[in-house]
């Protein structure tokens, strides 16, 4: 614990006095074996890894935003990118194309494997291991967290109960056919959704809760079979999410997560703002994030309460 509080004041002060000084003190090491991964580390003393799963945005973004912060509070952080969106002549070009460009049978069991890539490398401790996801990214997170005891904490971010199905342009022809994760070689059951195609016809105008929530409702044997096994996690959890997501329903999702662990006796912590959206992740500052819900200041809010309790999180169960 003294060692993440140490971490904590040396990041207010570089915030407070300097930041652009203590940015020179970020290592950024690719990792062997994944394309556009970046390990960031502060020095080379090993320290507890943080996996940084992005949402639907794909790319690198997350890692790039989140990698530096984590690094300095006294993590070693890895922004994994695993999703690069690719529609196309309906879309600009992706940014990675060595990455799949469809959110199709994404491997879970990667995890497993960044895992090992990274015993050995200086700064990283694997035997403490944690994930920090959002959206899609704590989809991703509590799925690999059912399979890998090894796994010893979970920040998840407007998070989903069940594994949903998967998009991509291959998709328009194939609706309700794919799932959006793999394990071990095989899609995972999913809960598929109701209106996706017109949703991407409808574009922006599109109500993305609605086609999860009307999926869930056509569908109930299939969202069933789907349900994230969160009690199989032995590890520690924290739950944030807004009452008022446009993306899907997150706090419902955050809700039966915590009953569920709950009566498994398995220490959960759920965060549930209820005027707030999507976009929850960080700390503070008020901006109108597209899609997200709520307001833009009940998301602000919710990130300031938050944030503390996810570093405080991170401290406890990572040390």
């Amino acid at each position: 614990m003294l060692t993440r509080l140490t971490g904590l004041l040396t990041l207010i002060n570089a915030l407070l006095f300097g930041g652009a000084a203590m940015a020179q003190d970020v290592t950024q090491t690719p990792i062997a074996g994944f394309p556009h991964a970046v390990l960031y580390t502060v020095g080379d003393q090993p320290k507890p890894v943080v996996v940084i799963l992005h949402g639907a945005d794909g790319n690198d973004e997350a890692g790039v935003r989140f990698g530096p912060i984590l690094a300095r509070m006294g993590y070693a952080a890895v922004g994994l990118p695993y999703y690069s969106p690719n529609w196309g002549e309906y879309g600009p070009p992706p940014k990675f194309p060595n990455l799949p460009g469809s959110f199709i049978d994404i491997r879970v069991d990667q995890i497993a494997e960044l895992r090992e890539a990274l015993r050995g490398m200086a700064g990283a401790d694997v035997e403490r291991f944690g994930l920090f996801g959002a959206s899609k990214g704590a989809e991703f997170a509590l799925i690999a967290g059912s399979r890998y005891p090894w796994i010893d904490s979970i920040v998840a971010y407007a998070p989903t109960d069940v594994v949903w199905e998967g998009w991509g342009l291959e998709m328009v022809e194939a609706e309700g056919t794919r799932s959006s994760f793999s394990f071990n070689g095989r899609p995972l059951p999913f809960t598929p959704y109701r209106g996706f195609v017109e949703g991407l016809l409808a574009g922006p105008a599109a109500d993305l809760r609605a086609i999860h929530e009307n999926g869930r409702a056509d569908h109930p044997d299939k969202a069933a079979a789907a349900r994230i096994p969160v009690e199989a996690y032995p590890g520690n959890l924290l739950l944030i999410a807004g009452g008022r997501d446009a993306q899907w329903n997150a706090s419902a999702a955050a809700t039966t997560i915590l009953e569920t662990r709950t009566r498994a006796g398995l220490e959960t912590t759920a965060l549930i703002y209820p005027d707030a959206g999507h976009d929850l992740v960080g700390d503070g500052g008020v901006r109108q994030v597209e899609r997200s819900g709520g307001s833009p200041e009940a998301d602000a809010a919710a990130r300031q309460d938050a944030w503390p309790k996810v570093v405080a999180f991170m401290a406890r169960t990572l040390d």
